[in-house]
């Protein structure tokens, strides 16, 4: 591999790495991860981008392009970016990473626990703990009113120290109300 050809690929590198702060807006999960991303290839200062979306005719489109643009231009070394929309091959949600599907709850690790008698927690133990022990208390905490637990990464980072006790707060959500909702879905709640 030629030098110039080296320097190429870091950049593509770089390339796909600034993509990955580039978030589908309804999905909460990047478009690298979501699987969308194609092809990347760099010409003197210009990044041609093939992708496609999840949908023929997505309304997001303009706003996907306007935020890859935007964010693959912060490089020094791109100047412009030139976004191919292709659709083939079809975009599917096999095409996701395994990160994107956890995200998304698509991603069976465990099975879901039906009986309330297994379904103990404790206010002071980290939610990432938490939904580790229990797959479908991502969704339940998502349906109490807690959405920012499926922002892409909240989980993995803050999730680790962050505690329901200190969550609640967070939100300013009454916690006798969010003990009481949690009950309603089959926990049993300890200190």
């Amino acid at each position: 591999m030629s030098e110039l050809e080296k320097d190429k690929a870091v950049l593509v590198e770089k390339i796909m790495m600034q993509l990955q702060t580039v978030i589908d807006p309804e999905l909460y999960v990047d478009v690298v991860n979501l699987g969308l991303i194609y092809e990347v290839s760099v010409e003197g200062k210009l990044a041609t981008i093939k992708m496609t979306l999840t949908t023929m005719g997505c309304p997001l489109s303009d706003l996907l392009d306007k935020r890859i643009k935007k964010a693959v231009c912060e490089l020094p070394e791109i100047d412009s970016v030139n976004i191919q929309l292709v659709w083939y091959p079809v975009w599917s949600p096999e095409r996701m990473t395994d990160a994107a599907k956890e995200i998304l709850g698509m991603k069976e690790e465990k099975p879901k626990t039906t009986s309330s008698a297994n379904k103990v927690i404790s206010l002071n133990r980290p939610i990432k703990e938490i939904a580790d022990e229990y797959p479908d208390f991502v969704d339940d905490m998502y349906d109490i009113g807690f959405t920012r637990i499926k922002i892409p990464g909240m989980l993995n980072t803050v999730g680790r120290v962050m505690t329901l006790k200190l969550g609640t707060r967070a939100m300013h959500f009454n916690l006798d109300e969010v003990i009481d909702a949690l009950k309603g879905k089959g926990y049993d709640i300890t200190e």
